[in-house]
């Protein structure tokens, strides 16, 4: 049986870039670092005047609003009567699954002090990202 050892490679580079079968993939210079997201919001935080009917609905059924936000990120409706944050954890799910810069602590402040605004925000980034349902 071969020792840890026995598996040299020629440079850092190398050993950072190979993947299982064998080819060497390209590396410019930059470490990967898995908790750099790179992505921003595709629309801003008060943004929330660009679909008249989507706003009215948030609006006059916030309740309602928040749970068709639930279902669509494949979330049970009840978490949003059930789950104190319920908001920021959805916005932390959603900024994850798509890469976007922020942290927890954004997701919280913006969720606790303007709700209505973080609904349409993420409203906003599903229809962006085509998975408005």
């Amino acid at each position: 049986m071969a020792s840890r050892n026995d598996y040299k490679y020629s440079s850092n580079e190398e050993k950072n870039a190979k993947r299982s079968n064998g080819q060497v993939q390209p590396n410019d210079g930059r470490k990967f670092n898995p908790w750099d997201f790179e992505n921003p919001w595709s629309h801003g935080l008060c943004n929330c005047t660009e679909q008249c009917d989507e706003t009215c609905y948030g609006m006059w059924c916030f309740p309602c609003f928040a749970c068709h936000l639930a279902w669509r990120m494949n979330e049970s409706c009840w978490m949003t009567c059930c789950v104190p944050g319920y908001l920021a954890v959805l916005r932390t799910k959603m900024r994850t699954a798509f890469r976007i810069r922020g942290s927890y602590l954004s997701d919280f402040c913006a969720a606790e002090c303007c709700p209505c605004c973080t609904a349409f925000q993420m409203a906003s980034e599903l229809r962006f990202r085509r998975l408005a349902g």
